[in-house]
C-alpha cells in the first residue's frame, strides 16, 4: 500500500513526531513537499526523499540566521523635505 508514499511510521521516525501538525511542521521547514489526507496527516511521496534518508537535515543548511528587513519593509527610502524634521514644521 504504501509503494509510493511512506507509511505513517517512517514519517514519525523521520521528523521525530507523533502529531500531524509537528509533522507537517518539520517537513515545512526542511522543505520536503508532502499534502495531506482527509484526517490531516501528511503524505510524502518517495520520491521526494533522498534515497537511504532515515532523518531530516539540519535547519540551519536552510535557514539564515539573521532575518531579511529589505524583505520584511521594503528598501529604505530617503525622507520627504517636507516631513525632514518635526521642527520645521511649526517655524511661523
Amino acid at each position: 500500500m504504501h509503494e509510493l508514499t511512506l507509511s505513517p511510521q517512517e514519517i514519525a521516525e523521520i521528523t521525530g513526531y507523533r502529531r500531524y501538525t509537528q509533522q507537517q511542521r518539520q517537513l515545512r521547514c526542511h522543505g520536503i513537499p508532502f499534502t495531506t489526507d482527509g484526517r490531516n496527516r501528511p503524505i510524502v511521496l518517495r520520491r521526494n526523499m533522498l534515497p537511504g534518508t532515515s532523518e531530516l537535515p539540519k535547519v540551519d543548511e536552510y535557514v539564515a540566521t539573521e532575518p531579511d528587513f529589505d524583505a520584511i519593509y521594503g528598501q529604505a527610502k530617503k525622507r520627504s523635505e517636507r516631513y525632514s524634521s518635526p521642527a520645521t514644521c511649526y517655524k511661523k
